[in-house]
C-alpha cells in the first residue's frame, strides 16, 4: 500500500471515530433531555390541545358551552357527528387522537362519526359521547314536540 492510501484510510478511520464520539454524546445528550422531559410531564399535567393559541375555561364555562351543543343537537341544529366534534374541542379541547384513546375507539372511527360518515353500533357511538354524559337514546323528530316536552316539564 502506498503511502498516500494509507493516508488517507487513517483519515478515514479518525473521521469515522470522530462521528461515532459525536453520536454516542448526541445520544447521551438526547437520552437525559428524554429522561428529563418524562420526569417534568409525569409532574405536570401534559394534555394535548387542539391548538396551542386556544385558552383554557373554566369548567362553569365549559359545562355552559356543552349545554348549548347539546342542545343544538337535540333540536336538530347540529348532527351527531358535529356536536360531537364541537364537544371534543370547545369542551375538551383534545387533538382527535388523544381523544380517541380516551374513549377507546381508533382515530379513524372518531374522524367518521364527527365527519357523519359510516354507521356506528350504539356502542361505539356511547363510548365516543361517555365523557360528555351523554349515551344514544329516543328523542321525539320534531323539535316542537321537544320544546313542548321540555316546557311542560318546567312548569310542573
Amino acid at each position: 500500500m502506498s503511502i498516500k492510501k494509507l493516508a488517507l484510510n487513517a483519515s478515514a478511520k479518525a473521521t469515522v471515530a470522530r462521528l461515532k464520539a459525536n453520536r454516542a454524546q448526541h445520544s447521551k445528550v438526547q437520552l437525559d433531555t428524554e429522561g428529563a422531559t418524562r420526569k417534568n410531564a409525569s409532574n405536570s399535567r401534559a394534555v394535548q390541545r387542539v391548538s396551542k393559541h386556544k385558552t383554557s375555561v373554566n369548567a362553569a364555562e365549559r359545562k355552559h358551552v356543552a349545554n348549548q351543543i347539546i342542545k343544538q343537537l337535540l333540536f336538530g341544529e347540529l348532527t351527531q357527528g358535529q356536536a360531537l366534534k364541537a364537544l371534543r374541542v370547545n369542551v375538551l379541547g383534545l387533538k382527535q387522537d388523544v381523544f380517541a384513546k380516551l374513549v377507546g375507539i381508533s382515530r379513524k372511527t372518531l374522524s367518521d362519526i364527527e365527519n357523519d360518515r359510516g354507521s356506528y353500533k350504539t356502542d361505539i357511538l356511547n363510548k365516543a359521547f361517555k365523557p360528555f354524559g351523554l349515551k344514544v337514546g329516543l328523542t321525539p323528530s320534531s323539535p316542537n314536540t321537544l320544546r313542548a316536552l321540555l316546557q311542560s316539564e318546567t312548569s310542573t
